[in-house]
């Protein structure tokens, strides 16, 4: 994987088009497949009846909104830097609206139709066993001592245990899941490549081929040790502490401070309609100022309150070394906000009051407007194919 991720980063976001168009869509053409077998299974309606069956007495447990909130930003790609990272490549007139607008359908849509061909598996499952379809889910079946992949790995396989050339959909059940995991990397590897070369360009443009190979190199040792035979107990933990929940939200937060209020609503709408010709409404804009880091926050705030030891497969209790590596994965990424913040006070001249001001003052592109200065500047040092 490691090379195929090395050998499609020393590409342009540009030139992954045509890749993209077949990564894209082929998880799609797979999942159609699963989900005409799977609502055809006896039992699927049951299964899929307990699926879109609310429980509204679950909206007043803090866990539902953390896992809510943070599926959210994880399958959005909101927090990562790929989103970003990606639409800069864009030309400066682009509908990134429009695209937003259809990504916002899209994601949703696919989650739903994802959830309706395990549900439908796990009524297929209930009907065998002659139980009703919460036993099976709680069931040592799907949470056993021993550790245990995610629902998708049990139920996916099942349905195409029930269709005509069972292993060549095994094959291509498989692939598939490799080609998720690729386009993923592909987003996140190249977002942090092309973050660093932009803050180092005088050392890194040069040599950006040579660069993603080192990246590349480094994350694959760092994940060595998640294939050994007790690799998921690491992986555990990474997904825990690292990938999602509290850091994801706290960085999030930021995030969108620093743009609705330090940078400016008004300010960033200008820039849009600059853009693309038209402004923002005005329920964006009270939704980028007040909703979302309020809801953000809020969330942030449950998580903490609420927190919980890492506890796996119902099971394991990791020892307090385990945990304490956790916080630290968790922190190495969310200690560079007030890190720098009290960098910058420390080495800015001034009371604490211009300090602050200084901080809190935006740059500004006079190069906005130039739309053909703006492309080069991004796409300058790029190596092109």
């Amino acid at each position: 994987m490691g090379r195929h991720l090395f050998h499609h980063l020393e590409r342009t976001p540009r030139n992954w088009k045509k890749l993209i168009y077949i990564t894209a869509s082929f998880p799609y053409f797979i999942l159609m497949i699963l989900l005409i077998r799977g609502v055809t299974l006896e039992g699927a309606a049951d299964g899929i009846l307990f699926f879109i069956k609310p429980q509204w007495e679950k909206l007043l447990e803090p866990k539902v909104w953390i896992a809510a909130g943070t599926q959210v930003f994880f399958t959005f790609g909101i927090g990562f830097g790929s989103v970003i990272n990606l639409g800069s490549y864009n030309k400066f007139h682009h509908n990134f609206f429009r695209d937003s607008f259809f990504i916002c359908i899209l994601n949703p849509m696919t989650s739903f139709l994802a959830g309706v061909v395990i549900f439908s598996v796990l009524g297929y499952m209930a009907n065998v066993q002659g139980s009703e379809v919460a036993d099976v889910v709680k069931s040592k079946f799907l949470f056993k001592s021993e550790p245990e992949p995610g629902l998708a790995f049990l139920t996916y396989p099942e349905v195409v245990l029930h269709l005509p050339l069972s292993p060549v959909w095994s094959v291509l059940f498989f692939l598939m899941l490799f080609v998720l995991g690729i386009n993923s990397q592909f987003c996140t590897v190249e977002a942090l490549v092309s973050s660093l070369v932009d803050v180092w360009p005088r050392y890194l443009q040069s040599r950006r081929k040579l660069f993603s190979l080192a990246v590349c190199v480094v994350l694959l040792l760092l994940g060595l040790p998640m294939v050994t035979e007790g690799g998921m107990y690491i992986f555990q933990i990474m997904d825990f502490y690292a990938a999602s929940g509290i850091p994801l939200l706290f960085v999030v937060f930021f995030q969108n401070i620093t743009i609705s209020w330090i940078y400016g609503v008004n300010r960033l709408s200008k820039n849009i309609k600059t853009m693309i010709g038209v402004e923002p409404g005005i329920y964006l804009k009270v939704g980028w100022m007040v909703l979302v880091p309020l809801t953000t926050m809020g969330i942030f705030l449950f998580s903490i309150i609420d927190y919980e030891p890492l506890v796996y497969a119902n099971v394991y209790t990791y020892p307090w070394w385990g945990e304490m590596l956790g916080w630290f994965v968790a922190l190495s990424s969310m200690l560079w906000i007030p890190g720098y913040f009290l960098y910058f006070i420390y080495n800015t001249e001034g009371t604490l009051k211009e300090r602050l001001r200084v901080g809190m003052t935006p740059d500004f592109d006079d190069n906005l407007g130039n739309t053909e200065r703006v492309d080069e500047m991004h796409l300058e040092g790029l190596p092109r194919v």
